[in-house]
């Protein structure tokens, strides 16, 4: 079954979720979650030849503390060393060209913007841009990094196992699994690395969780299209 509108998931699922209690005339009961299967999560094993600094995630972009691929650069770029990175960015000018440099910066305010050669950079999922290779890091600013490719071979050692997106946005329960998702991860924050090996091999469903439990923790409660958005290209129309 395709999911309808995530839209409509996000006020109605996470709305639940976020339901505490329900008050009746005699006493006050749980309000009861959604219920869906346990997640299966394969651990991820680090390879030796991995750089120290490897990043496979979705950047949500905006502010340092929240955005991976702008700690991991910021690491990279002080301790001198080199960094892998396979990191989607959502970006409003999609467009890389088909030489030279390229510099991609996410749509969300105050985001880091990262400047590498374009044939490191991958639009097939527009507006979702990939950004992978091995690299070595210099800061050029306060939010501004330039990368120096060192090799473009992937490690898929270190990608998270499961469902894609299409997998994801079509499923019987994604209504619910989704939307619960992002609340508990609103809910605890400190699990982000749990929700990335649970949900990262959908990079695109991954941004949309994130982005509207940040949304959820700093607009009170105002859960946004991002899961719509991630899902949009397997929405039925």
């Amino acid at each position: 079954m395709r999911i309808r509108s995530l839209a409509l998931l996000t006020t109605a699922a996470v709305l639940a979720t976020m339901t505490a209690c329900v008050p009746t005339s005699e006493e006050t009961r749980p309000e009861q979650r959604p219920s869906v299967s346990k997640e299966e999560v394969t651990p991820i094993e680090t390879p030796d030849e991995a750089p120290e600094v490897s990043i496979v995630d979705s950047s949500p972009g905006g502010a340092k503390d929240s955005d991976p691929l702008w700690q991991g650069l910021a690491e990279a770029g002080q301790s001198k060393s080199e960094a892998y990175l396979k990191v989607y960015v959502h970006t409003a000018n999609p467009t890389v060209p088909d030489s030279g440099e390229a510099t991609v910066t996410a749509d969300t305010p105050d985001s880091v913007s990262v400047t590498v050669d374009a044939e490191n950079v991958d639009a097939e999922k527009s507006p979702f841009l990939l950004i992978q290779g091995t690299f070595t890091v210099e800061e050029i600013g306060g939010s501004a990094y330039t990368l120096t490719t060192k090799d473009s071979d992937d490690i898929p050692e270190l990608d998270p196992k499961g469902p894609d997106d299409e997998a994801r946005c079509t499923a019987d329960d994604a209504q619910e699994r989704i939307s619960l998702a992002a609340q508990d991860l609103a809910d605890d924050p400190d699990k982000r690395e749990d929700f990335r090996q649970q949900w990262g091999g959908s990079p695109q469903v991954w941004w949309g969780i994130q982005k509207t439990a940040i949304s959820l923790n700093k607009e009170g409660g105002v859960a946004g299209d991002f899961l719509t958005e991630a899902c949009g290209e397997y929405l039925q129309q």
